[in-house]
């Protein structure tokens, strides 16, 4: 499956230096305000979009049954940093050990809003369930309904 998920980033993916990214992604938190939400909302559209582009690569049963590792890898190969998942029946739960968009504010549940986003529209898609997500910290619980 990691060969898949190569050939994917490969293909799919974009890489910019991290600094850039916590830069741009810091503005936009400073000016964004009571807006951050939007971003997140967004980042559930991008999710819900990767996964779907995924698709050819890595079958919707093989992205259930890997699920813990198919995050982990995405996360790290991708250039997020290093998480750890828990996967239960009705809950998903991404420990961030390390990211650098921790630094982009003193908050981990404000920094991470794109990752929120995107995990739970990824999670969603590929579980073919609707989500509930809570931030706690750099620990985010998906909840599946």
């Amino acid at each position: 499956m990691t060969e898949k998920l190569d050939e994917f980033l490969k293909n799919e993916g974009v890489i910019l230096p991290k600094d850039f990214v916590v830069d741009v992604y810091a503005q936009i938190l400073k000016f964004a305000g009571g807006f951050a939400g939007l971003l997140q909302a967004g980042s559930k559209r991008a999710g819900v979009s990767a996964a779907k582009s995924l698709a050819p690569y890595i079958s919707g049963d093989e992205a259930v049954a890997n699920l813990k590792e198919l995050i982990e890898e995405f996360f790290r190969r991708a250039g997020f940093g290093d998480i750890e998942v828990e996967v239960g029946d009705s809950k998903i739960v991404l420990n961030v050990k390390d990211s650098f968009l921790l630094k982009a504010h003193k908050k981990p549940e404000v920094s991470l809003r794109p990752l929120v986003g995107a995990a739970e529209g990824f999670i969603g898609e590929v579980m073919g369930r609707k989500t509930k997500t809570k931030v706690e910290g750099t620990r985010i619980v998906i909840e599946l309904k």
